[in-house]
């Protein structure tokens, strides 16, 4: 019985900041956490309290990315601008039935403002773990010809597998 593909692992990719190649990151990039701003509602009808997450309103996203130097890739990130970072990577598919594995594209486009720049370290022989980070107001993933998220901040939109859910508030507002 065939129950489908297994995404197994993050095969390669690519960073490219308003659409030239980044050269010089040390292969890690951390994406930000989306966390739902919450209110706390209690009262008649609830049994004590609970956080109430307001629908597409999120807390801070940030992106850091990790070089293996201090080079113009990474200081030119801190030029006090929104930067349109796109990584572009192919992820693997398992399929259990055939035993044949295939690629399938990923693609993570998000806008930011620097937040921090961290030199790093000197050691001789060694890279400086050089940082940078930005705060992000803007990110989509698609999967494949599949938008999987798409949160724009300043648009109010909040898109998850094909679905707008802030278009209600938009129309409202």
């Amino acid at each position: 019985m065939n129950k489908g593909t297994i995404q197994t692992k993050l095969t390669d990719y690519n960073i490219y900041n308003e659409g030239e190649m980044l050269i010089g990151t040390n292969g890690e990039v951390t994406l930000p956490d989306l966390e739902a701003v919450t209110s706390e509602i209690s009262g008649a009808g609830i049994a004590g309290t609970m956080e109430d997450p307001t629908p597409g309103y999120f807390g801070s996203l940030e992106i850091e990315l990790k070089f293996r130097t201090v080079s113009e890739e990474s200081s030119r990130l801190m030029i006090p601008q929104a930067h349109t970072l796109t990584l572009r990577a192919a992820q693997t598919k398992h399929d259990p039935a055939t035993g044949t594995n295939s690629q399938e594209g990923l693609k993570v486009v998000c806008r930011g403002v620097p937040k921090s720049y961290s030199v790093g370290t000197f050691k001789q022989g060694e890279s400086t773990e050089t940082t940078t980070k930005l705060e992000l107001s803007y990110i989509k993933i698609t999967r494949g010809s599949v938008v999987v998220l798409e949160l724009d901040k300043f648009n109010h939109i909040f898109v998850v597998e094909g679905v707008d859910y802030m278009k209600e508030i938009r129309d409202l507002i």
